[in-house]
């Protein structure tokens, strides 16, 4: 069996044995840890061939596992192939032909990538949308403020291939190992290119905030947003925290350590639940970066498309309503609500600004969907609201 059969055989197998709501990079980490005969190589081209699997969605589902892995593989690749030239020449001689023509050609249409179309933002091209699945994300990285000529510097001194996106944000090769070259955290925050953006509103020469605002990122994760928004505010900023996990919170202290963010309190909340524990008191901005379906990030783990149902938006949109509501109670008059998502259904993005503008009789100051399809990143939903 050549080398090339013998990945083929390899990724059907893990295909066929994949844990459905595990992420595709966990259990390819696993099944390669449990058998060492892969080198370098191997695991690199087994593992593109899953993931080429999971691009096409449920396009040619009706097609066996090996079909779809060649038929993706056309579909991904755009140079000459040794894979396909061995398992596949009619399809590798047609390799560099543009998407358009390769999806004519295996008989595709794109919504047969992305089947939810109908539940898409209004102002997302679902046909753009849904080709952005046969190409993996760039990878980003947000230089912190002071940093900027230092590593610009490093990296140039280095000879490490990056695009300069603005003076703040790189864009990198798949794969590049950050901590190698520069302190995370600290120096730089690994960030996608339009969740950088996800605060422009503050930076627009009309919006004034005073030093020192009280600020509660009410589902802060591991805090990349706090991180972001710190800087944003050259660190005049009360950071409060929390999260209904303990666990990551506990990532977020570490992350803040490092980044040299001290002044903060930080606690758990179940923002679905009544809440008595939490501080009585209003802030001048809340963050509501909320639980989502993640389907504007599902470019970078495809896998997610194949096993979605589309009963999951409405019931992240409810938890969303309840989670939004809750914090909304705790917004200063004039005070500025964030509400964010890296999802592109409209259940979970406008519909639910639009519940909690009636709701809560709030003014709309910013409503947009930044598309990753339009610049190699993630997609992503921010409304800036107010009483």
């Amino acid at each position: 069996m050549s080398h090339h059969h013998s990945h083929l055989a390899t990724a059907i197998k893990i295909i066929e044995n994949i844990k459905i709501g595990e992420p595709l990079v966990h259990q390819l980490k696993k099944f390669f840890a449990a058998d060492k005969k892969y080198g370098s190589k191997d695991r690199k081209n087994i593992s593109a061939l899953c993931y080429n699997f999971y691009r096409l969605g449920i396009a040619l589902y009706n097609k066996t596992i090996e079909e779809r892995i060649l038929a993706a593989t056309f579909l991904c690749e755009h140079i000459n192939n040794n894979f396909l030239a061995a398992l596949a020449p009619a399809l590798n001689e047609k390799i560099h032909l543009s998407q358009t023509n390769k999806l004519a050609h295996l008989k595709i249409n794109p919504t047969d990538i992305f089947p939810f179309d109908d539940e898409l933002g209004e102002d997302i091209d679902a046909e753009k949308f849904a080709l952005s699945f046969l190409k993996q994300p760039s990878f980003f990285i947000r230089i912190r403020p002071g940093k900027e000529v230092m590593l610009l510097e490093k990296l140039t001194n280095n000879k490490v291939d990056f695009e300069e996106i603005n003076t703040s944000c790189i864009a990198l090769s798949q794969g590049f190992k950050t901590e190698d070259f520069m302190q995370l955290n600290k120096e730089v925050v690994v960030q996608d290119r339009n969740s950088q953006r996800v605060f422009d509103y503050l930076k627009k020469p009309e919006v004034f905030l005073q030093k020192d605002i009280d600020v509660w990122d009410c589902c802060a994760a591991s805090g990349g947003k706090s991180i972001l928004l710190y800087d944003i505010l050259h660190g005049h900023v009360q950071l409060n925290v929390s999260d209904v996990r303990a666990s990551i919170l506990n990532n977020l202290r570490t992350r803040f350590k490092e980044a040299g963010i001290k002044k903060y309190e930080a606690f758990t909340a179940d923002l679905l639940k009544e809440n008595t524990s939490l501080p009585q008191k209003k802030y001048d901005l809340i963050i509501c970066d909320a639980p989502c379906t993640g389907s504007g990030t599902w470019a970078r783990t495809p896998e997610q498309l194949s096993f979605f149902k589309s009963k999951n938006i409405d019931e992240y949109a409810v938890m969303q309503k309840q989670i939004a509501s809750t914090a909304l109670q705790y917004l200063k008059k004039e005070g500025l609500f964030f509400y964010i998502t890296c999802s592109v259904f409209k259940k979970e993005n406008e519909e639910v600004v639009a519940y909690l503008q009636q709701k809560f009789h709030l003014q709309i100051l910013q409503m947009e969907y930044l598309k990753g399809y339009e610049a190699g990143a993630d997609s992503m939903f921010v409304a800036v609201l107010s009483f």
